[in-house]
This record gives structure tokens, sequence and C-alpha cells, in this order.
């Protein structure tokens, strides 16, 4: 087995983690297993209910609103929104404004009640941005309970007390639906009849939640029944539940309230009392589904309940939709600026410091939320909002304008120039869908170019079609961002990660998204025939012409970033370099893999302070170093954290591969994740000794080779041309036998432009070369040394590879060292533990199962007749990333070999 098998396995590698379970009584056994499977079987049903009930309700009521609406004209919609005027739509806004903070009077009650420690405004400002998360993410209040709770506990509250008031919070907000479910059921029962979700279903839903708040006037309060349910929540007074239910009952009737604002403006005008309760039957349904926000439930529910009111659909439709702009989206913005603000997030931190804190929530332990998916908040969120934007200018393009808005331009713009700022408005919002991939970067020259792209939206909006709420929805964009300026200061973004990927797709989806809608609205064939033509009111011709328009801007922009995206401007080491490195290892420090540098196939990194070296490779959106820093262990953190904040400026994922177990206190304190990968055996050379009968094996190999004129030697280069030929014909034969190539990054390979750098033992027998490893470099370095490459003959004879390992070892120890490594023993160790990380248990079945594939534990086996010391080996990678997909380019890294070193050019992209 040689050093290159051995290594090119610890990509998929693995992790020590020994635990010893005590025996238990058998009652206590069996009470424990019940309760184990009862959990096991609860959060199995809830799991499955999870996933089963969102889809479930979405497709029905995409079927039955299909069945609905089949016959709906999106131009009447898209009519009914342009008849809002500008002052009704900023009103709207603002009033949804003030509904969405209602949601702060739970907390501030509770605050007073409880004796919080907390200051007013910080308090406030958390529950602002909880309840708008909370809308947007939905899960029945978990998420915006768990935002609360690490704002109360940031802000200093005492966890028992913040778990109190969240969970308090998260079961007070369903009270005033509750309430109106009763209404409902009390006074206009009838509603159940002559609407189109079917009565029993309506009944049944409607029945539960009605009971929901007087049973929590009943549990909130002292007694068994809150000692049973409630055991984590303070008990409340009789006044303070009242309140609770008064409070609730407010803010859910502001919400109606507000939606009927927003369906009267769109020309939908029903009664208040009506339409409160076709609310409160449609958003019980949507909570119910368990689908985020109960986003197309909630809205498929309303036309269903109200279709036969006699209302006009189009209407209807437009109203829900500016309903879900002013009580979500505007909120949601609003939230985003106020998050650096609170304590939940430090200054330039990011949202997956706060995606931690929520794994340590009891609340949140019984809901999975999905937060990772908000990535960056600050940035991500004004991302979502520019490809909003794009999407807008696209769907204003395909509509005609208000008709007195068209007349005015008939009679006053000339034609040619109307059709130019037609397909120009196109071409903006084009390029802000693709810029809105710069923008989740936070990419600084995204930033500019979607400023200069928004102001000219806008303008472009009033000169095509006076669309006055379009440059209003851009200009309102162009100030989020300016406020958020300073969250943009990235170069660029890997364009060949798998997120960069997704954007791509989501963005050709939405072309061909517009394109259909084209169809839809004119015909294909109307679209293809009238495109050449021009008049004022041929909308076909003019938005066939924005098609095309569309294609060729996506296709001009992606080759524009393919060849402009900014990438780290690195150069793989020359010979200068090289001796550079080198003479930092000897003065500094070296280690365990820093003579690999010498391969050149690695780029070089210098922390700022000139103390620390990092020798890296770059594989699509991730750089992956090879071990740990060389430095002195005080300059460790200042290089992880320079490492990181290099790749950063990049939006690249900054990874640590084969670090050693001393030092991943400092790898967790920078944010990391570590997975075991294998462990390394190092035999201490004090105490190597080829007495007494652990070793008889050894002896017995030892002399044999003496019988059978083995030798074995240390040669230093510069070696003679004939030995150079002997070693890279038995390379050769090696590879040839093994049907593999040269590999690379973590592992040498030959050429002598490399081996060069340090010595190669070779085993002779009758003067013929059999057997060579090459050493690894020291630097000078008297502490530790070991094997890299190992190659042999195909008709090597048995035990050779012993002889090598054991003069080796003798050589070292006469030499000086104190350690030998014998290298990786790749999956051992990982996983032991029933209480180990679940990637690490999957690698352990890895370990259990792949030995017909590989030799794992043959190759423990065999290292463990050294008698060395076993350490871990741990990758290091930032939290919220796909291991996988972090796994697969280490091995590609490896693989590529020489490929890799001749391919790799000055620019460094991935």
């Amino acid at each position: 087995m040689t050093m290159s098998q051995e290594n090119i396995q610890g990509s998929g590698c693995a992790v020590r983690a020994d635990a010893r379970i005590d025996d238990l009584s058998a009652i206590s056994d069996s009470d424990a297993a019940d309760d184990a499977a009862e959990r096991s079987w609860l959060k199995a049903v809830g799991a499955i209910l999870h996933w089963v009930l969102p889809i479930v309700a979405l497709a029905a009521v995409g079927v039955v609103g299909w069945r609905e609406l089949r016959h709906l004209d999106l131009a009447e919609v898209h009519r009914s929104f342009q008849a809002i005027s500008l002052g009704v739509t900023v009103a709207l806004l603002l009033a949804g404004l003030a509904t969405a903070s209602l949601n702060t009077l739970y907390d501030l009650l509770l605050r007073r009640w409880l004796a919080l420690e907390i200051r007013v405004k910080d308090l406030a400002r958390t529950a602002w941005v909880a309840s708008a998360l909370n809308n947007v993410v939905g899960f029945s209040g978990m998420t915006g309970s768990g935002v609360r709770y690490l704002g109360l506990t940031k802000a200093g509250v005492a966890p028992p007390k913040a778990v109190g008031s969240a969970a308090l919070v998260v079961l007070s907000m369903p009270l005033g639906l509750s309430v109106l479910a009763t209404t409902l059921l009390a006074v206009h029962r009838e509603m159940l009849q002559w609407t189109a979700v079917p009565a029993p279903l309506a009944l049944a839903v409607l029945g539960a939640v009605s009971l929901y708040w007087p049973l929590f006037v009943l549990i909130a309060g002292r007694g068994p029944l809150h000692r049973r349910w409630l055991a984590d929540t303070p008990t409340l007074g009789a006044a303070q539940r009242v309140s609770l239910v008064l409070v609730s009952t407010l803010d859910w009737v502001a919400v109606g309230g507000l939606l009927w604002l927003c369906l009267s403006a769109a020309g939908a005008t029903l009664p208040l009392t009506t339409l409160l309760m076709a609310f409160a039957l449609a958003m019980t349904l949507g909570l119910v589904s368990l689908v985020p926000g109960a986003l197309g439930v909630f809205e498929g529910a309303m036309l269903l309940i109200l279709g036969r009111t006699g209302a006009d659909p189009a209407a209807l439709v437009a109203g829900l939709l500016l309903f879900r702009v002013a009580y979500y989206f505007v909120p949601f913005l609003f939230a985003a600026q106020l998050l650096p603000g609170t304590r939940l997030l430090p200054d330039g931190g990011r949202i997956e410091e706060l995606v931690e804190g929520f794994k340590t929530n009891p609340v949140l332990r019984v809901g999975r939320i999905p937060l990772q998916l908000l990535g960056h908040l600050s940035t991500q969120i004004l991302a979502y909002a520019t490809f909003a934007a794009g999407v807008v200018l696209l769907l204003s393009a395909a509509f005609p304008g208000v008709a007195e808005r068209l007349e005015v331009l008939d009679r006053y713009m000339p034609l040619l120039a109307r059709e130019g700022f037609h397909l120009s408005s196109v071409i903006v919002g084009t390029l802000l869908l693709g810029l809105s991939r710069g923008i989740g970067a936070g990419m600084r020259g995204a930033y500019h170019s979607t400023q200069v792209l928004l102001l000219s939206g806008a303008i472009l909006s009033l000169l095509k079609g006076i669309d006055i709420e379009v440059a209003a929805l851009l200009l309102m964009l162009s100030a989020l961002l300016r406020a958020n300026r300073a969250s943009f200061d990235r170069r660029g973004y890997a364009l060949a990660s798998a997120r960069n990927l997704r954007w791509l797709g989501g963005i050709a989806l939405t072309l061909l998204a517009a394109a259909g809608l084209g169809s839809l609205l004119y015909g294909s064939s109307t679209l293809l025939s009238h495109l050449d033509q021009i008049g004022h009111h041929l909308h076909s011709a003019r938005y066939a012409r924005a098609l095309l328009g569309m294609t060729v801007t996506f296709l001009a922009w992606l080759a524009w970033t393919w060849y402009s995206m900014p990438a780290p401007a690195v150069d793989l080491p020359d010979q200068t370099a090289l001796q550079r490195a080198a003479d930092f290892y000897t003065r500094v420090g070296r280690t365990t893999y820093s003579y690999l540098t010498m391969l050149g196939d690695k780029y070089l990194f210098y922390s700022p302070s000139g103390r620390a070296l990092i020798q890296y490779g770059i594989r699509r959106g991730h750089l992956i170093a090879l071990g740990d820093p060389a430095c002195a262990e005080a300059d460790l953190q200042e290089a992880l954290h320079g490492f990181r904040t290099f790749a950063d400026a990049y939006d690249l994922t900054p990874v640590f591969y084969q670090v050693e177990e001393a030092n991943l206190h400092h790898y967790h304190e920078a944010g990391f994740r570590l997975l075991k990968l294998g462990e390394t055996a190092r035999v201490s050379l004090p105490d190597f000794t080829l007495k007494g009968k652990k070793a008889e094996n050894l002896r017995t190999v030892l002399n044999r080779a003496k019988r059978t004129e083995m030798t074995f030697e240390v040669l230093t280069p510069p070696l003679e041309e004939g030995v150079w030929a002997e070693l890279k014909a038995i390379s050769d034969a090696w590879l040839a036998e093994k049907r593999m190539a040269e590999l690379g990054f973590s592992l040498g390979s030959f050429r002598r432009d490399f081996l060069e750098w340090g010595a190669i033992a070779v085993v002779r027998q009758s003067g013929r070369l059999i057997a060579f490893a090459s050493l690894a470099q020291d630097f000078g370095h008297r502490d530790e040394t070991g094997i890299d490459l190992m190659r042999h003959i195909p008709d090597t004879p048995h035990g050779t590879m012993d002889v090598l390992f054991s003069n080796l070892i003798l050589h070292a120890q006469e030499a000086g060292y104190a350690w030998f490594d014998l290298g990786m023993a790749p999956l051992s160790g990982v996983g032991r533990s029933p209480w180990s990380p679940r990637d690490e248990r999957m690698l352990k079945l890895g370990y259990e199962l792949g030995n017909r594939f590989y030799n794992y534990k043959g190759l423990r086996q065999y290292k463990e007749k050294f008698n060395p010391q076993w350490r871990g080996m741990y990758l290091a990678y930032p939290r919220g990333r796909s291991l996988p997909v972090v796994l697969m380019d280490v091995t590609a890294l490896i693989t590529r070999g020489q490929r890799g070193h001749r391919a790799a050019g000055k620019r460094a992209g991935g």
C-alpha cells in the first residue's frame, strides 16, 4: 500500500469520537425506550405533515382556482392596478406599515408584565423584525418566536424569561383569528353555504380554530392545565389574558381592514363585515396549510370565497396582490433596514450567525425553519427586490398603459421615440434580473450599475407610458439600496457556483414566462407576424420586439459577465516565489503539508501582517487551503480572518482541508464547522524500538531482507541522471499497474523539480533499484519527518514496504527527529459515538461498507504494527455550505494533479 493510495481517500474522510454508554436498569431502559419511541413517532408524523399539508393545500387551491379563474383576463388585472392613483398607493403602503407595527403591542405588554430588562426601543426593533420575518416565512409563528428569543437573550434577558415571553407572543397571535372564526360561526354562518369552499371543510376548520381563544384563557392562567401544557411560560392574570385577546383581535381586524382598503382601491367594493368574515376563513385555511406566509393558499381561498359575491375577479386579484405588497413585502424591506440596528446581528455580521442561534432555541425545536434561504439578509432581500423590479419592468412592457395616459403620449411623443423608450425599459428590466445576483453577493460594481439602471428605468417608465407607479417603485428601491451601500464591498462572485447557476436558471425561467405571457395576451402567431410593424396601438408588435430585446440583452449580459467578472488576481508561484516560501518555512515554521508547496500547483496567501502563509487551490466557488496556516499559534487567528476576508471579497467560500485537532478551537471561533476526515499515524521516535514482542514481525522482515541482499539507502540531491532514470521507470511501471495518473494538491507527484527539494530513500536488491520513497522537506526543522511519494516495481518481493518503513524510521531516529509521520488512515475513527454529527456517522458507513472498494481497515491495521499514536485530521468549512459539494471540489483538486498544474492560468476563477 502506497502513501499516494492512502492519501487520495482523504477527501472522503473521518472522525474518531469514542463514547461509552453505561448500562441502565431494565425498568429505566423500558421507560426510556417507550418515550423515545413516542417522540420518534410524533417527530415522523410531524415531518410528514410538514411537507404533505402544504403540497396538498397548494394542489387543491390550484385545481379549484384554475377552474374558477381560467377565464381571468390578465390585462384587466393590469388595468385595475393602473387605475389606482399614486396617492392612494402611498397611503396604502403607509397603512401597511402602521398595521404591521401593531405586532409590537404583544411584546410591549409582556415587557411590563414580566419585568423584562430591555429598552423599549430595542424591543420594538426586534419585534418588528420578528413579525416581518414571520409573515414571510410563516410556520405558525415559530420564526417570529425564535427571532424574539434571540433578541431578548442578546439584550441580557435571562433565557427562562426570554423563552416565556417568546412563547406567549406566538401563543397570543392567533387569538384574534380565533375570535373572528367564532364570530363567523355565530353571526355569518350562511357564508359557508355560498362559498366555493366545501362547507364541511370550512365548518371543521373554523370550529377547531374558534376553540383556541377560550382554551388559551383557560390554560394560560394558574392551575393544573397550565402546569401540564404551558409549564415553560409565566402564568397570566385574567385581565392580562383578556388584554392579549383584545390586542390580537385588534391586530387581525386591522389586517382585515387593510385588505378591505386594498380591494376597494382596486375596484372590488365589498361590505366590511363580509370581507372580514371571508378573511377569517381564508387566513385560517392558509395557516392550517403550513405554507410559509400562507402564500397562494390565502389568495386562492379568498378568490373562491368571494367569487360568488359578484365582485370583479380582476379587481380581486389586483387587490390581493396589492395587499401582499403593502402588508408583507414593504414591511419586510423595512425590517431589512432595521436588522443591522438590533442586537440580533452585530455590525458586519451575516445571517449565518443568526441561523446558528436558532439551533439552540428551545421554542423552535418543533419546527424546521428554512432561514438559510434568506442568505445574507441585508443584501439578499435587496437582491430579490432588484429581481422583482426587473420583473415589474418586463410586465409593464407586456401590457398596454392606461388609455388616458396613452392619449397624451400619442399626442405629444414621436412614435419612434416611444418605441425606443419601450425597448430601452425592457433592456433595463432584463439587466436588473442579471444584476440582482451581484446585489445578493454584495458586489460593489453591481450596486453602482443597479443604481444607474433603477434611475433610468424610472425615467423610461414615465416616458413610455407615464407609468408613475413603476417609477415610484424603482425610486424607492434605489433609496433602499443607497441606505445599504456600505454592505456592498465585494469585488466579484463565483460564476461556476451552484448558487449562481440556480440564479441563472431563475432568470431564464422568468424570460420564458415573459414569452409565455406574450403568447397568452397576443397569440404566438400574432407576435411573429407583427414583429416589423410600428404603430401607436400595435402593442403586440411592440411586445414582440421586446421579447427579442430580452433575449439579446440576456445573452450579451451573460457573455459580458463571464469575461469581465473580477477574480482574485493571483498567479501560481514561480521558482522565485517557491524559494521565498521555503525561506519563510525555514524562518517562521512549517506545517505537516508545507513541503507540498514546492509542487507549484497551489496559490500562496500571506496574511496581512506577513507572519502566516497559507497554500490553497481554487475550485469553482471554493478557496481550499491545504493544512493549517504556517505561523506561530499567536498569529493563527489573524491568518484565518485574513483568508476569510480575502475569500469574502469575491464571494468565495474558504475551506481548510486536513487541519490538526490541536488547532480546532481557532477554526470554531472563526465560524467554521468541523468534520473529521480520519486519523494520521505518528511514531514517537524516542520511544521506537525493534526490541520486544511487538516488533518481532519487523525484526523478521529486516533479517530476511539481509538474506535476500536487500539494501537501504537515503539519497540526497543532486542525483545522477542514471538514478533519475531508474526512479522514473519504477514510477511509470507503478502508475501503469495501478491504472492511474499523477495526482496533486495534497499528494506529491513524480516531478523532478519537486523531488529535488528533499531526500529520496531507495531499496535495492542485488544492486537493482526496486522501490523508493520521497521524504517530506523539513526546511531545517527537526521536529517531524515522513514519507510523501512511495512507489515500487510490480514484482516487488513480499515485505519490501516494511523494510522501507522500518529503515526510514530508524534513519529519522538517528537523525534526531522527534516524530515520524506514517500518513493518514482515511475514515479511521469517524462517527464512532452515537452522538457524532450526522455527516460523520454517514462517513462511518463508508468505512464499514466500502472496504471491498478500498482497504480502509487493512490500512489502519498495517500502520498499527509500528505502534504509532493516532491524531485526528479535520475539514473546516463555513457554516451553511454544502458538505458534499465541498468534498467533491477537494477531490477534484487532488485528482486534477499535474493536469491542473499545467492548465492553471494567471486568472483564478475556478
